[in-house]
């Protein structure tokens, strides 16, 4: 069985008869007893986070099943500890990892997905268009070119499509299992057996794999790739074919995350584009979150006004979204402009008893149908504005109560 990451909990986890095995040292999470995933390094349980009310995945490294010294322990448990300084969207969030000297383990306690790794979602859906599978490469590099932008750079050293998450409601797609790279028997190797130097170019190798895998649906690993160069020639599209090849070149050759996510493979196709009715594309129809682009794709977010200095005759006006929360009140509103969904979000802070200013937060996105979901959306907001999680959970609803209205999505699934 290939590693369980945080995903596979949720599939597995019983229903009220799950007994606590163990509780973490500070007393806020609790461990059931049975496993609900194993792989190669590590036993996977479901917990709970008894001090906010939230399901997460527990697990198991250890010492005594990987052969590991008290050394190697201590290295690879500093390696899993990198996991809580990172934050990113396409990124699995670590919330707790420590050494359990006492019982030769590492515990590593992360977010919990919800319909596996993308190995198993993907052989779940075997008719998947190349639309979506860009969608998801674009997340995926995201993620690298965060990792890699780091100082030092972070290298994932071991990414499959078995160690990338999937949120099948949202859309969402986040790299997970970071630092168990350290109990790999054998660094990279190319299709030759050669040596791969380990720095950020086996990660965009890796990549390349995970594309080829999401294209053909044959199961690839950076330690057991030998047949990668008769498989790229079998695939049908040209221009994936010459993206996935740039991958996987030699590793001086290889274009870094960010020249990836900048290549002329993501460029919306003319059979792509929206319909002679923007305002019911099929693009966007098609989509099960609100994707957006700024901060996102690189760039900030315009002060309010940009986009209205833009909108003139001619350009389609669409309805406004409104949901209250516990501190603001989110108003979406959209325009069409040059084929494009232009949003506007105004946060309007809830007024409480004595209080006479209200405080007003506006911010401008692009729908882009390639990339981006509601929730991930929701989270950003949630992280730059310090969101209580009934808020973050509003604003999402909001987006998808929005597009579910007015463009047709079915979001609330």
């Amino acid at each position: 069985m290939s590693d369980s990451g945080p995903t596979s909990a949720a599939h597995n986890a019983g229903d009220g008869d799950d007994e606590i095995a163990e509780v973490d040292p500070e007393g806020s999470y609790c461990r059931y007893k049975e496993p609900v995933g194993k792989g190669r390094f590590k036993t996977v349980f479901k917990a709970f986070n008894s001090q906010i009310g939230i399901d997460v995945a527990w697990s198991k490294v250890s010492a005594e099943s990987n052969h590991l010294s008290q050394d190697q322990l201590h290295s690879v448990a500093k390696d899993m500890m990198t996991g809580l300084e990172l934050d990113h969207p396409n990124i699995i969030k670590c919330f707790r990892c420590w050494e359990d000297e006492e019982h030769g383990c590492i515990n590593l306690i992360t977010e919990l997905f919800t319909s596996g790794n993308l190995r198993q979602y993907r052989n779940m859906h075997k008719h998947l268009d190349l639309k979506a599978v860009k969608r998801m490469a674009k997340q995926i590099l995201r993620g690298l070119q965060y990792l890699h932008g780091m100082m030092p750079s972070v290298t994932h050293g071991d990414l499959r499509c078995d160690k990338i998450y999937v949120n099948g409601h949202s859309g969402e797609i986040k790299i997970g299992d970071l630092g168990l790279a350290t109990l790999l028997p054998y660094r990279w190797e190319d299709h030759e057996g050669h040596k791969a130097a380990f720095d950020t170019s086996v990660d965009v190798f890796a990549f390349g794999l995970c594309m080829l895998e999401l294209i053909t649906l044959k199961q690839l690993d950076p330690q057991h790739c030998s047949n990668w160069p008769e498989l790229l020639a079998d695939v049908a599209d040209d221009e994936a074919r010459a993206f996935i090849a740039k991958c996987l070149g030699p590793a001086e050759q290889r274009p870094t995350a960010e020249q990836l996510l900048a290549d002329p493979f993501f460029a919306v196709r003319k059979e792509k584009q929206l319909t002679d009715n923007p305002e019911h594309s099929a693009s966007a129809k098609s989509l099960p979150g609100l994707p957006l682009e700024g901060e996102r794709g690189g760039g900030e977010r315009r002060p309010t006004g940009d986009v209205e200095a833009e909108v003139g005759a001619g350009e389609a006006a669409i309805a406004v979204g409104r949901l209250k929360g516990e501190d603001y009140e989110f108003v979406f509103s959209a325009k069409t402009v040059e084929g494009k969904l232009h949003f506007q979000l105004t946060m309007l802070g809830v007024t409480k008893p004595g209080e006479e200013n209200q405080l007003k937060r506006d911010i401008e996105f692009v729908f882009d149908p390639e990339t981006d979901t509601a929730d991930s959306l929701a989270g950003e907001l949630s992280q730059q504005f310090n969101l209580s999680p009934t808020d973050t959970e509003i604003c999402a609803a909001a987006l998808k109560e929005y597009l579910a209205k007015e463009l047709g999505s079915e979001l609330n699934d």
